[in-house]
């Protein structure tokens, strides 16, 4: 019972001082027993805040919420270097993000996922601010009024361009009031500097704009660039 009290005391009055004089005296092989016996559970909660520590560290430095968003529509085709440089080309910011989806389809039968269709479902939580397709995907995307027209969002300039060469895709839109109208909702860009830069196929060859994150910024960035490409 000695022994036991002695042992309970001698953990509770342990100082800095003390323990170093006595781990003085031991071999190497004894202080590691000795350490492993009195303070394993220190170390394992010193090991546990390092560990949490460097993850909010490591989070903190390289995390990335996504911004804005671009689809490519019934194909899979895509420049994959133009991708990976439009982060840099939009002038976004370090944790923002920029995601270039491909390999969606209109036909379920090719794009179906646990949940539905996964066109569909990137659409419904807001994953889209512009996509190049061809006239069904063009056709899908209005039904789920998911276009804007490009009179309300294209700067003049380049929509006047698009006009002069008649290139604007028109169908009939009718919105949420129940309103129906006539909506710019595509601009043709086959054979054009937009179709090469991106790396599409021949049958992509539609751009149309959705904006449906509301990055307003980034979307006045894609202008910038779309109007730089058609200027070269």
């Amino acid at each position: 019972m000695a022994d036991y009290i002695d042992k309970e005391q001698e953990s509770v009055n342990k100082t800095f001082a003390g323990e170093k004089a006595k781990l003085s005296t031991m071999t190497f092989k004894e202080k590691l027993d000795y350490i492993w016996s009195y303070y394993k559970i220190h170390l394992f909660v010193i090991l546990m805040v390092l560990v949490v520590a460097g993850w909010m560290v490591h989070h903190a430095m390289t995390y990335v919420q996504y911004k804005f968003f671009g689809m490519i529509i019934n194909s899979d085709q895509y420049s994959v270097e133009v991708e990976e440089q439009m982060h840099d080309i939009l002038g976004m910011e370090k944790h923002d993000g920029f995601s270039l989806t491909a390999d969606l389809y209109t036909d379920d039968n090719y794009n179906m996922g646990g949940y539905g269709n996964k066109l569909d479902i990137y659409i419904m939580a807001g994953q889209l601010d512009f996509a190049f397709t061809d006239e069904e995907g063009i056709k899908h995307l209005v039904d789920m009024g998911a276009v804007q027209d490009l009179k309300d969002t294209v700067p003049d300039e380049l929509l006047s361009k698009w006009q002069s060469e008649d290139l604007l895709y028109s169908m009939e839109v009718t919105d949420d009031d129940g309103i129906t109208a006539t909506y710019d909702v595509a601009v043709d860009i086959s054979g054009s500097p937009i179709h090469e830069y991106f790396g599409l196929d021949d049958n992509t060859k539609y751009l149309l704009i959705a904006g449906l994150s509301e990055s307003e910024e980034y979307m006045n960035n894609f202008y910038k660039l779309l109007e730089d490409i058609e200027s070269k």
